[in-house]
């Protein structure tokens, strides 16, 4: 996907999924600083390669948090930090492989609206129309922020206990396996 290396991924809004007049189902990407980007690809497929920008595994993501919110299909994606994707239904797919879901960064939502009946998410460059209910809504935001919190204390926590690694003096054989690695970058050069 060579729009990735492209784009900023921490400043993606939303990652929708659309129907193109000629290519069908596709995905937008809205960006904070610039133009939307469409992609000729299912949503998912863009997030797994968006995982994989950050080494993670989307199943695994899944499977811990939902086990935490007890879900098994609507899981907010934790990328870092910063950045948590909420799952929310947009469409009504036309075709079996077509998807109904988009995700939204939890960072850039500023507002649920509800108008006669339809539900609208306010983020910083738009208001896009759900499907969900209002409740729903506010629901996965809620589980997004729960899943944030998880993921920055499981984060802090690794840092304490790499901290706690690296306070201790270096053996000899730490230091054999320094040299060892500078040789062979040294030969790569």
């Amino acid at each position: 996907m060579k729009n990735l290396e492209k784009m900023q991924i921490n400043k993606i809004i939303a990652i929708l999924p659309v129907y193109l007049d000629i290519q069908g189902n596709s995905t937008r990407i809205i960006l904070e600083d610039s133009e939307d980007i469409f992609i000729y690809s299912r949503v998912n497929r863009v997030m797994k390669n968006i995982a994989g920008y950050y080494s993670l595994d989307l199943r695994k993501l899944r499977d811990e948090y939902g086990k935490i919110i007890e879900s098994k299909n609507m899981v907010p994606i934790p990328l870092t930090k910063r950045d948590i994707f909420i799952p929310i239904k947009l469409r009504k797919p036309i075709s079996k492989n077509d998807g109904s879901v988009g995700y939204f960064n939890l960072k850039y939502i500023d507002d649920v609206i509800e108008k006669r009946k339809e539900v609208y998410i306010k983020t910083l460059k738009s208001k896009t129309k759900v499907m969900n209910t209002k409740s729903t809504v506010i629901k996965h935001i809620n589980e997004g922020k729960l899943v944030k919190n998880l993921y920055i204390e499981k984060m802090n926590d690794q840092i304490c206990e790499d901290h706690a690694k690296y306070s201790l003096p270096a053996t000899k054989e730490d230091i054999a396996l320094i040299i060892k690695e500078i040789v062979d970058i040294k030969r790569r050069l």
